[in-house]
């Protein structure tokens, strides 16, 4: 079973957890950058990682058997580079919203961007609309994959539509602008009087809690108003089984920050719970105006307000609502279909790098060794100068030294090796060369054997290996410590860019 390493925003309920941990014959690493950004405890096990406690990205591949990267955010994937370029494994980049646009993004965003196009395999945005941004920055049609997010059908059971007097209108996301709560709420305030026992509830957390708050007072909502905060996710369940109308009020931001389709929306088709949305970026490929649910024109007060209307008014049609948006989410966003879709997207990537039982691309260094291992090897020397070295541990650590010496020049040289075998002159004078090195090589082993002659061989294997271990250790230290101020400097700049708390409810 192939394994891949998720680099993710943060581990919580919303951030599309079953695209993780559930893709079929794949095996998974959940990845954040820091242990800050592990905010549901619930979740943690072995295999929940931290970005900067990784310090050798080639080690951490052989370790955990890892055969593609994939970024769920297009920052996360710009973050995702150079562990790329390190390994050489394929690189997914999933595109949920904002990450297409340049909404509240820093300088160079979009030349970032570009760059992962040229280097990242595949994308996979949420829906056709997204892919569509994507391919007018430039990224290449071909290495799109449109990938709906999907809705567990086990989970969100059908209901019939409710048949009381009950007028439960209800929201569900951030409160951040794109999400249109403030339009919902001043639709609502205009039917309000033609509708006395009509309630709004809107569930959510966010930057615009204040203000929402204060605009409800404004609208003298009163008691017909409810916004409450961040639920548990079966609650929040319960609340959209008991709704009698689901309403996204979706928006382009100022800043232009868009959605992707929301996921509440496909859960309360799913359940039976009639919609009214918007024509916003990729919704109506979820839904076609009268027919899964109503759509109108995005922020506009009037036209949400005439749909809330209609809905109330025309309570016999909610079941025909209610039917063909179930049969909309069964064909298109089933969670069960959209993951084997995502693990046959995998098999597609993985299979051109597919080398015996890894998946790995032959990397510059690999394949001196390999063309090194191809060519004929000098045989070992047993004389030199006309004398026998004396059989024992310091004869074969010369030896060996030689050949090590032979087998590194080779590696320096191996781009002329052709020509030389085209010109004897030089094939005589890398002879005189080696023969130079040889004798030297010799004359440095008889001068230190007879200066040690009372050491033993154990003794001093152990002092050239301590050596050389603490040779290692001090250059590994001042490498890990350059890189850890390195990727500090990367992660704190990254962090300030992305945030802590975006996407999500």
């Amino acid at each position: 079973m192939q394994t891949v390493m998720h680099l993710n925003l943060r581990v919580d309920p919303t951030q599309y957890i079953s695209q993780i941990r559930e893709v079929p014959d794949y095996d998974y690493i959940h990845m954040v950058r820091q242990p800050k950004y592990m905010i549901d405890l619930s979740l943690l096990n072995e295999k929940v990682h931290y970005l900067n406690e990784v310090f050798s990205p080639k080690e951490y591949v052989k370790r955990n058997n890892i055969s593609l990267l994939h970024a769920h955010h297009g920052q996360l994937g710009m973050l995702l580079l150079p562990f790329k370029e390190e390994t050489n494994l394929p690189l997914v980049t999933s595109i949920r919203g904002r990450d297409a646009t340049l909404a509240n993004q820093p300088i160079g965003y979009l030349d970032n961007m570009k760059m992962l196009f040229e280097r990242g395999e595949r994308f996979f945005p949420v829906c056709q609309y997204l892919a569509d941004r994507l391919i007018a920055w430039g990224c290449p049609s071909e290495k799109i994959r449109v990938l709906y997010g999907g809705v567990n059908l086990n989970e969100f059971k059908y209901r019939a539509p409710h048949i009381g007097d009950s007028q439960n209108i209800l929201s569900i996301g951030r409160l951040v602008e794109k999400k249109g709560h403030h339009i919902l709420m001043q639709a609502f305030q205009k039917i309000k009087g033609k509708f006395p026992n009509a309630t709004l509830t809107i569930i959510g957390r966010g930057e615009l809690e204040e203000y929402l708050t204060s605009l409800a007072n404004q609208l003298n909502l009163g008691d017909s108003f409810r916004l409450l905060n961040h639920l548990p996710k079966d609650q929040v369940r319960e609340h959209m089984t008991n709704a009698d109308i689901f309403c996204a009020a979706s928006l382009e931001a100022a800043d232009g920050d868009v959605e992707g389709i929301p996921n509440t929306l496909k859960e309360a088709m799913a359940i039976g719970v009639p919609v009214i949305s918007t024509n916003h970026a990729g919704i109506p490929e979820l839904i076609t105006n009268n027919k899964e649910g109503v759509l109108v024109q995005e922020n506009n007060v009037d036209e949400l307000a005439d749909a809330l209307e209609f809905m109330l008014t025309n309570r016999e049609s909610w079941e025909t609502y209610t039917v063909a948006a179930r049969q909309k989410v069964e064909q298109n966003f089933n969670l069960t279909q959209q993951l084997q879709q995502q693990a046959e997207f995998y098999d597609e990537l993985l299979a051109p790098y597919k080398v015996g039982k890894r998946y790995l691309v032959t990397t510059p260094r690999q394949k001196d060794k390999k063309t090194l291992k191809e060519t004929p090897q000098p045989q070992q020397q047993g004389k030199y100068d006309g004398k026998t070295i004396a059989p024992g541990k310091k004869a074969e650590l010369a030896q060996k030294a030689l050949i090590y010496m032979q087998q590194l020049q080779q590696l320096q040289g191996l781009p002329q090796l052709q020509q030389l075998k085209q010109f004897p002159q030089l094939q005589q004078l890398e002879q005189q060369a080696n023969d130079k090195v040889k004798d030297e090589l010799v004359t440095s082993i008889k001068k230190e054997k007879k200066a040690k002659v009372q050491q033993g061989a154990k003794d001093q294997d152990e002092k050239i290996a301590f050596r050389k271990k603490e040779k290692k250790a001090h250059k590994a230290e001042k490498v890990k410590k350059a890189l850890n101020k390195l990727q500090e400097f990367q992660k704190q700049v990254i962090d300030e860019q992305l945030g802590g708390h975006h996407g999500g409810i």
